[in-house]
């Protein structure tokens, strides 16, 4: 097998400005609670709807996701998720009703799975180098442009969105395009025959230690991402209460911006506090979760609307501050702790155990929000990030045993 040694290292230097761009649909982060409800027409029950169903069709289908992913390989995989990302943009822009938004957001998801392979092409091309150490490094500097670059989309995204209501999904369309393009100077590592793969699927033996990290990331990602989208929501609402519709777009932009530029500071400052703290870095991650939500609650309550505004903004910026650190500590804890064969099919796992947690959590946030509304679902997010710092000590106490045997 001739493996053309240039093109992995051309590949590694691309990879972290791809992944980077085509982590998520950019410009639409920044307004998509405003995009739905103001131009859409959307109900908060509609647009948690999109979510739960769109993540309920890729659970029913993932036998499927797994068989095209062993059969067409990993980069095969992430050139397909980049097209389903660009579908999922174009219907969830130019959707005319309910129907075609919801396929637009199940193309989304589906880009979620076949994109996340990535992450595997790299770690083939780090193996072959001899450079495996460096996985977590290259993750958390692409998440740190992915940050620079959503940084700068947000401080604009909110001007676009008043002078025109559809400008910001326009770009995000091209941000597509472009990904597209840098896809194919990506390059993979081919290992022997995938049948083996295939054929071990069912003989993989999961640890209590990857049990307990794919049970940690399906709870707290969920958390995470759930609780970032309601808050944005929960703020807007409460900003709606006492400001126009336009000051609302204004302030909700600059509370996003603010949570960007703390995005970025996170990322760029993570490699030394993981070096510092190491596996201690999961405690404070959940730490940090449980504050974010506490802060959002009490920001709600209070009866100074300014004070309580700041408080829930600095809460949702945690939630910015420890979304990329964990999902690249996630990866390379379970990555260093599964055989090389099996990495492949331990990260669609990983990708799977998120959308059923993410599923599970989002189906009953839809009914609390059937008969109550937003403050009950923060609190119930507050209790399972509690739930989580159990996780979070049971792996620690796991990984301290593995540490001194």
């Amino acid at each position: 097998m001739v493996v053309n040694k240039k093109r992995i290292v051309l590949s590694n230097k691309i990879y972290p400005l791809f992944a980077g761009l085509s982590s998520d649909l950019i410009f639409f982060l920044a307004i998509n609670t405003l995009f739905l409800t103001e131009v859409k027409g959307f109900s908060t029950l509609e647009i948690s709807s999109f979510t739960t169903i769109s993540i309920l069709v890729m659970i029913i289908l993932n036998p499927l996701v797994m068989k095209t992913i062993n059969k067409i390989g990993a980069l095969n995989s992430v050139k397909l998720g980049v097209i389903f990302l660009l579908l999922g943009a174009f219907l969830i822009t130019f959707g005319v009703n309910y129907i075609t938004t919801l396929l637009g957001y199940i193309f989304y998801e589906a880009f979620y799975y076949f994109k996340k392979m990535d992450t595997v092409l790299l770690r083939k091309n780090l193996l072959f180098l001899h450079e495996e150490e460096k996985q977590l490094e290259i993750e958390s500097y692409h998440s740190l442009i992915y940050g620079v670059v959503t940084m700068f989309t947000t401080f604009v995204s909110g001007i676009l969105f008043n002078l025109n209501n559809y400008l910001p999904m326009i770009c995000c369309l091209i941000f597509c395009f472009i990904n597209i393009i840098l896809v194919n100077f990506l390059y993979e590592v081919k290992t022997p025959n995938n049948k083996v793969i295939k054929k071990d699927k069912r003989k993989i033996k999961i640890t209590h230690l990857v049990f307990l990290i794919l049970l940690l990331f399906a709870v707290c990602y969920a958390i995470i991402d759930l609780g970032q989208t309601n808050s944005k929501l929960f703020i807007q609402y409460r900003l709606d209460s006492f400001l126009s519709l336009e000051n609302v777009s204004i302030i909700l932009t600059l509370i996003v911006s603010a949570s960007r530029i703390v995005r970025v500071v996170a990322n760029y400052f993570f490699i030394t506090i993981y070096e510092k703290y190491k596996s201690k870095i999961l405690s404070i991650i959940g730490y940090s979760l449980l504050i974010s939500f506490v802060l959002i609650l009490i920001g709600n309550f209070i009866p100074f609307k300014v004070f309580g505004i700041i408080l829930m903004s600095i809460g949702f910026c945690l939630f910015l501050a420890i979304r990329d650190p964990f999902d690249n500590y996630i990866k390379e804890l379970l990555l260093n702790n599964t055989k090389q064969e099996d990495h492949e099919i331990m990260i669609n796992k990983l990708n799977f155990t998120r959308k059923l947690g993410k599923l599970i959590i989002s189906s009953l946030i839809t009914l609390i929000l059937l008969k109550d509304i937003l403050t009950y679902v923060m609190i119930f997010l507050l209790g399972l990030s509690c739930f989580s710092l159990v996780i979070v000590y049971e792996i620690y106490k796991i990984l301290k045993k593995k540490k001194y045997a």
